[in-house]
C-alpha cells in the first residue's frame, strides 16, 4: 500500500492559475469546436479519439502514482465525483445513453468548472499529476459541450431534479466506501482545503451547504434548455 500525499493546492487568480485555466479553456474550445471546419473530423472516431485521451489519462495517473509510491486506497480510487464523471465520459463518446449524458452534464460541468475555479490536487501536483489534472477535469468540460455541439445532447425536463436525487444515492454509497476505506472522496468526511467561498462551516455542516449549492447549480445548468423543453412539450 503506498503512502498518502498531501494535497496540492493553486490559489485562485494567482500567475499560475491564469495561466493554466487560460490554456486549458483555448484547448476545450479548439478541440470541441475544430470539427466545424475541418470534415475529416466530423467522424466519430473524433469522439473516439477524445475517450481514448481521457482513458489514457487516467491510466498513466495510476501508473505514476504507483511507480512512486503513493497509489493507495484512501486516494486514488475513481470516487470523487469528477472521477465518477470521467468514466462517464468515456462511456459516452463510445455509447452514447440519454440519462448518463445528463449525469455527466450536471457532475460533469458543475465538477469541472469548480475544478478549474478552486483547483486541489488531491494527490500532489509533482510530475504528470499537475498535467493528469488539467486533462481530467479540462476533460469533462469539454465532453460536455461536444456532446451538446456534436451529438445535439440536450438535458430532458426535470432532470436537474432527477439527477439531484441520483447524487444523494451516490453520496451515501461513497460515504459507506469512505468508512471503511478511511478515505475523503467526494470530500464528505473532511472538507477540501481549498479557498472556497461555497465551504461554509466545519463538517458536516460545509456538506448541507453543498447540497443547497449542487441543487441550485443544476437548476441553472438546466435553465438554458427549459425554454426549448417547454416549446417541446407544448
Amino acid at each position: 500500500m503506498g503512502k498518502f500525499h498531501p494535497p496540492a493546492i493553486i490559489e485562485t487568480f494567482s500567475p499560475l492559475w491564469w495561466k493554466t485555466t487560460l490554456i486549458v479553456l483555448l484547448l476545450i474550445v479548439l478541440i470541441v469546436w475544430l470539427p466545424k471546419y475541418i470534415k475529416p473530423l466530423q467522424h466519430r472516431m473524433y469522439g473516439w479519439a477524445i475517450g481514448i485521451i481521457i482513458l489514457i489519462n487516467t491510466v498513466l495517473e495510476n501508473i505514476y502514482n504507483y511507480i512512486n509510491g503513493y497509489w493507495n486506497l484512501q486516494q486514488n480510487l475513481p470516487f470523487h465525483l469528477c472521477s465518477i464523471s470521467g468514466i462517464l465520459c468515456i462511456i459516452l463518446l463510445f455509447n452514447f445513453k440519454q440519462r448518463l449524458a445528463e449525469c455527466l452534464y450536471y457532475w460533469g460541468l458543475a465538477g469541472g468548472i469548480q475544478s478549474l475555479l478552486t483547483p486541489e490536487f488531491s494527490v500532489g501536483m509533482e510530475g504528470y499529476n499537475f498535467y493528469g489534472y488539467y486533462i481530467a477535469h479540462g476533460g469533462l468540460i469539454l465532453v460536455v459541450l461536444y456532446l451538446i455541439v456534436h451529438n445535439n445532447f440536450r438535458p430532458s425536463a426535470k432532470s436537474w431534479l432527477h439527477i439531484f436525487g441520483y447524487t444523494q444515492i451516490l453520496a451515501i454509497s461513497v460515504s459507506l466506501i469512505n468508512y471503511f476505506v478511511g478515505s475523503n472522496y467526494m470530500y464528505l468526511s473532511k472538507k477540501p482545503d481549498v479557498n472556497n467561498p461555497l465551504l461554509i462551516g466545519d463538517w458536516p455542516y460545509y456538506i448541507i451547504v453543498l447540497e443547497l449549492v449542487a441543487i441550485i447549480h443544476f437548476w441553472i445548468l438546466y435553465l438554458p434548455f427549459a425554454k426549448t423543453n417547454k416549446l417541446a412539450k407544448a
